[in-house]
């Protein structure tokens, strides 16, 4: 979805380029005067030099609150958050540099995110994309901004989810896992400690290796179950079977044999990828710790 909007961005922006370039200076005028005041887009030309903002789109000036006859009183420095300047300053700078070396100056930067000061709604994230070229002398950006306020939100609760699950697996009396049934991997396991699980200590993440840690009948008894699962859910029109429960042996390193009960659900997703989520607990004298 992102990769469509950026074409579709940039491909306005080289329209709007090709079509000024071809104009006489009267019609380029006239034609970026249409543009502004039609196009839903967040469109904005400014000068790198004083950071004055040359030309805007209604779209973007209604964003910040800022008539179209004040324009020219205001600069980016104003709607731009102040954390967030070091980032196009570092761009601008970027490219003073390349321009000393020679390099041309009519080329993209790398997309930026930053918060613009929305009249109606204080800082919101938008993503800048554009490019530097010149014009009568004039070194100018040209932008687009794109509204990224709600996937900024999402991805910050993301962050936090993940700290709530990382200590609630620290505390939790299973040990919580994922196999990728293609390559009978487990990718993703809680960390483990001998203390709490009878089995050798051993932070989060992956298990390269199923004969480091499992008996070989214990590995041929769970490829045999696992393989029938698959062929029964791939039969049905279900995403994910119902809960199984089964035993299995961890051994470690010093030769011990820790037993475990293992509950488990088999999910398949929409192009047939089948993953096997689960949850372990040691069994000792019978009973569950």
């Amino acid at each position: 979805m992102m990769e469509v909007v950026v074409f579709t961005i940039a491909m306005t922006i080289a329209t709007i380029v090709l079509f000024v370039q071809n104009a006489r200076l009267k019609d380029r005028v006239a034609l970026i005067k249409l543009i502004d005041l039609n196009t839903k887009s967040l469109l904005a030309i400014i000068d790198m030099k004083s950071l004055k903002v040359l030309s805007a789109s209604n779209a973007l000036l209604n964003v910040l609150g800022i008539p179209r006859d004040e324009v020219a009183k205001h600069d980016i420095r104003e709607t731009i958050h102040p954390d967030d300047m070091k980032l196009l300053h570092t761009s601008l700078s970027a490219v003073r540099e390349k321009e000393k070396k020679g390099y041309p100056i009519e080329n993209a930067f790398d997309s930026l995110r930053v918060r613009l000061r929305d009249v109606n709604y204080g800082w919101q994230w938008y993503e800048v994309y554009g490019f530097f070229t010149k014009y009568n002398s004039h070194r100018l950006l040209c932008c687009s901004y794109f509204p990224v306020n709600e996937q900024m939100r999402l991805s910050a609760d993301l962050v936090e989810t993940r700290h709530k699950m990382e200590i609630l697996l620290n505390n939790s009396f299973n040990i919580v896992w994922e196999m990728n049934c293609l390559t009978r991997q487990l990718v993703l396991i809680s960390p483990i400690t001998r203390e709490r699980f009878g089995v050798d200590d051993r932070d989060a993440g992956l298990i390269l290796s199923n004969e480091e840690v499992f008996p070989e009948e214990d590995i041929r008894y769970f490829r045999e179950m696992l393989n029938h699962r698959i062929a029964a859910l791939a039969d049905s029109d279900r995403m994910n079977d119902e809960p199984q429960v089964h035993k299995v042996h961890v051994k470690n390193r010093d030769g011990s044999i820790v037993e475990m009960l293992t509950r488990s659900t088999l999910k398949k997703d929409d192009v047939g990828q089948y993953t096997l989520y689960g949850v372990s607990q040691r069994i000792q004298n019978n009973e569950f710790h």
